[in-house]
């Protein structure tokens, strides 16, 4: 088993696929965290020598898994994240992980296209720190599971159509493995992505409601809830929206990624507003709030979360983030909008 649905949350669009050709022996196979790629998170070349897909040592089968954990990979630059277990499935934090994406259109000979190192994403997870909500209510952030991460890289999609990725990983306690998994590329993204104007929502505020808990089910809930991201736009102001449901969340990252946005609102709430918009208008009854269904919502009918979006001052959509992502993740593209960059094609 290649992947653990129960525990992420995130199944669509995920197939598994075996290790691609029988094992020959390597060697420095597992270079990871010295190096492999440029400083900025570009790709460098793979060489044969060391290409997992090839040349899996027996005793690096079987040692681990990869979880996918996202749902709209499409043509282009993309935030992909997966998650990594140890062979009796549990996931793992803290591990050093390297991945390599290939070109699956011919099924008998998979081609090598780009190879990254994965950045650890955690959010929820380190020490508990009180934070202070504007009601005066406190709220303990952190003290997350450390081994419920996911892990990042920036993958450039060049065809629409089958792709895989191998990732080579050493865990916490010195276990070397690689997996591999299959996954398929649309030629669109199926909801808004970087470089879409993005929609001029009329959300529902505090303003707006008898009580916040109609549009946060979080306890307590959150400070984001003063502005609506049509106004943002219309002021010229960066916009970061989280939409989740903390009390809902399927994938059970909603609360932490919140706490991450939260981290954020408090550094640059100055010169970037913060929104977020919880997923349901009734739970019970499976209705959608309305901007939640306007973003997120696929052709097909389904809907992922969370999600993290960010706007620039041109109300284009500048990033965004799906499944567990942390603070060290996505404040490089804040401070980007704060600083006044807009997005660039």
């Amino acid at each position: 088993m290649l992947f653990s649905s129960q525990w992420w949350g995130y199944t669509r669009g995920m197939r598994p696929i075996a290790l691609l050709l029988p094992a020959v022996a390597v060697s420095a196979l597992l270079l990871i965290g010295c190096g492999g790629g440029g400083g900025d998170g570009s790709p460098t070349a793979f060489p044969t020598s060391s290409d997992p897909a090839r040349n899996i040592p027996a005793e690096q089968r079987n040692k681990i898994n990869v979880v996918i954990a996202g749902s709209d990979w499409y043509v282009g630059d993309n935030n992909f994240v997966f998650g990594i277990t140890d062979k009796q499935d549990q996931p793992q934090g803290g591990a050093k992980a390297r991945a390599t994406l290939y070109d699956l259109r011919d099924p008998k000979n998979p081609k090598p296209v780009q190879t990254l190192d994965a950045v650890q994403s955690a959010p929820g997870v380190g020490p508990e720190v009180k934070h202070a909500h504007a009601t005066g209510d406190t709220h303990v952030h952190g003290g997350q599971d450390e081994s419920r991460v996911g892990y990042f890289v920036r993958a450039k999609f060049t065809y629409a159509g089958p792709w895989g990725i191998a990732v080579e990983a050493e865990l916490k306690d010195g276990t070397k493995g690689i997996a591999s998994v299959g996954f398929d590329v649309a030629a669109k993204p199926s909801v808004p992505a970087p470089g879409q104007v993005a929609f001029k929502s009329d959300n529902l505020t505090k303003r707006d409601v008898a009580n916040i808990k109609e549009i946060d089910s979080g306890d307590p809930p959150n400070d984001m809830h003063d502005v609506k991201i049509k106004d943002a736009i219309a002021a010229g102001r960066p916009v970061m929206i989280v939409f989740s449901t903390p009390a809902f969340c399927t994938s059970r990252f909603c609360g932490p990624v919140n706490e991450e946005v939260e981290a954020l609102q408090v550094a640059y709430r100055d010169k970037v507003d913060f929104v977020h918009v919880e997923i349901w208008k009734n739970f019970d009854k499976k209705e959608l709030n309305a901007t939640a269904k306007q973003w997120l919502v696929r052709p097909d009918g389904g809907l992922s979360e969370p999600y993290v979006y960010l706007v620039d001052s041109r109300g284009v959509i500048f990033d965004r983030w799906e499944g567990p992502v942390a603070r060290n993740i996505m404040e490089p593209g804040v401070k980007a909008v704060a600083a006044g960059q807009t997005f660039a094609k």
